[in-house]
């Protein structure tokens, strides 16, 4: 836990417990609703999932999956004591995936949302 640092360590653990969380409520009230085989449960589904308040929790609920990912993949390189030139270009090219992962995840959720209705 040294060389991984005390705040890439705690902020997995948060971050699990927090996606774990965010999952279950994305699971219960998209996927798991009363009503789900209804002929109108399509437009219920979409109509919701373009409200500004989801799109926020999607969003956030993305950015934690990402940092999650990568902050673990980082954990593991770490493990491989690359050199420190190595360590900071695996480092940066982790962060360069990260904010093109989560910018192409926020183009889908609000092209989704223009798309279908909402804003």
């Amino acid at each position: 836990m040294e060389k991984r640092g005390f705040w890439s360590w705690f902020l997995q653990r948060i971050t699990a417990l927090l996606l774990v969380m965010g999952m279950s409520v994305h699971f219960f009230t998209f996927h798991f609703s009363p009503g789900r085989y209804a002929a109108r449960y399509h437009d219920e589904i979409i109509h919701r999932f373009c409200s500004p308040g989801w799109i926020a929790f999607h969003a956030c609920l993305l950015a934690l999956v990402v940092f999650h990912g990568l902050n673990g993949l980082w954990g593991i390189c770490i493990d491989f004591n690359f050199s420190e030139k190595s360590a900071r270009y695996v480092r940066q090219t982790l962060w360069f995936m990260g904010l093109a992962l989560f910018g192409v995840g926020i183009y889908i959720l609000v092209w989704f949302a223009t798309t279908n209705g909402g804003f």
